[in-house]
C-alpha cells in the first residue's frame, strides 16, 4: 500500500511540473496513459518529433483529444503526520464590559440563629409620662382580726392643780364718741362681764388692774373718727401699754384725708404679769380726733411658767 501511495504522488509531482513548463492543465491520469511510442518521459514535452505521432496518446499536446476515461478508483488516505508542536499562548484580551445583573434567585433556607450577643448599656431614662387616671376603688377586704392587747404604759406625772374652776375675766365699754387727746388712756364707762377677782375695773377709768399673776389674753376693738376742722392727713393709732411699757404686736392705725370718715381699730394679745398689780391701759395717739364707740375684754387663761399656784 505504501508503494502505491507514493507512486501516485510521483505521478502527481511529475504532472504539474509539466503544467506548469507546458501552461497545458493536465491530471496525472492523462500525463500517464501514453503508448509504448510515449514511453519516455519527455514524450510529451514539445517540441518532442513523437508528441503528435500516431498511437502517442498525450492528450495534453496534441491537438485531438479522445474521450475522457473514467475517473479511477480514489486511493487510500495516507498516514496522518505527526501533530506539530503547540504554539505559545497569546496574551490575554481586553476584558469584556459586564453583563447585566441576572435574576435574583429563591432565598435560601434560613440559617440557625447565632448565640445572643452582650447586653449593651442602659439608655438615658426617658421624661416621666403624665400620670394616668385614678382608677376605681376597689373592694374592701375583710378586717383583720383584732391582735393581743399590749402591755399598759407607766402612769405619767400628776399635772398641776387646775385651780378654781371659775372663769377670771372682766369686759368694759364705752358708747358715747368721746374726744381723744395724744398719749392719754382711752376712758371705758361701763363694765360688762366681770367674773373672779383676778380683774379689775373701776367705772368711768382707763385702768384695768390684775391682781392675781398669771397669763393673760388681751382684745380691744373701737371706731375712731377725725373732728370737724382738723387737718389732713390726719393719722389715729392705739395701742396696749402694761405697766407704762407698750406691748408689741398691739399698735394699729388708720389715716384719714376728708371729715365724715370714720375707721375701726382693733387688736388682740396675750400679756405675761408676773408682778401685781398691774395695770393695762389702751393709749390712743392723734390730734383732733373722737373714739367710740370701744370696748376692751381681759381672760386669765392661766398660771404662767414659774408663777403656778400651789
Amino acid at each position: 500500500m505504501l508503494w502505491f501511495h507514493r507512486k501516485n504522488e510521483q505521478k502527481e509531482y511529475e504532472a504539474q511540473e509539466f503544467q506548469e513548463e507546458s501552461g497545458t492543465e493536465v491530471s496525472s491520469a492523462q500525463f500517464f496513459d501514453r503508448g509504448p511510442q510515449c514511453a519516455h518521459s519527455d514524450c510529451c514535452r514539445p517540441p518532442h518529433p513523437d508528441c503528435c505521432r500516431p498511437g502517442c496518446r498525450c492528450p495534453h499536446c496534441c491537438p485531438a483529444t479522445g474521450p475522457t476515461g473514467p475517473t479511477g478508483a480514489t486511493g487510500p488516505t495516507g498516514i496522518t503526520g505527526a501533530t506539530g508542536p503547540v504554539g505559545a499562548t497569546g496574551p490575554t484580551g481586553v476584558t469584556g464590559p459586564t453583563g447585566p445583573t441576572g435574576v435574583t434567585g429563591p432565598t435560601g433556607i434560613t440559617g440557625v440563629t447565632g448565640p445572643a450577643g452582650a447586653t449593651g448599656p442602659t439608655g438615658i431614662t426617658g421624661v416621666t409620662g403624665p400620670t394616668g387616671a385614678t382608677g376605681p376603688t376597689g373592694v374592701t377586704g375583710p378586717t383583720g382580726a383584732t391582735g393581743p392587747a399590749g402591755v399598759t404604759g407607766a402612769t405619767g406625772a400628776t399635772g398641776a392643780d387646775g385651780g378654781d374652776s371659775t372663769p377670771e375675766l372682766i369686759s368694759a365699754y364705752s358708747t358715747p364718741p368721746q374726744s381723744g387727746t395724744a398719749g392719754d388712756a382711752l376712758i371705758f364707762d361701763r363694765n360688762g362681764a366681770v367674773s373672779g377677782s383676778s380683774i379689775t375695773h373701776a367705772q368711768n377709768s382707763g385702768s384695768i388692774v390684775i391682781q392675781n399673776p398669771g397669763l393673760y389674753e388681751v382684745s380691744f376693738h373701737g371706731t375712731v373718727s377725725p373732728v370737724t376742722g382738723a387737718s389732713f392727713p390726719l393719722t389715729v393709732s392705739a395701742y396696749l401699754e402694761q405697766q407704762g411699757t407698750e406691748v408689741a404686736g398691739t399698735a394699729v392705725q388708720q389715716t384719714f384725708h376728708t371729715n365724715g370718715d370714720s375707721s375701726n381699730l382693733a387688736f388682740s394679745q396675750i400679756v405675761d404679769v408676773s408682778s401685781v398689780p398691774a395695770t393695762l391701759e389702751v393709749i390712743g395717739q392723734g390730734a383732733n380726733y373722737l373714739y367710740g364707740p370701744v370696748s376692751v375684754t381681759v381672760n386669765r387663761l392661766g398660771d404662767s411658767a414659774g408663777n403656778e399656784t400651789t
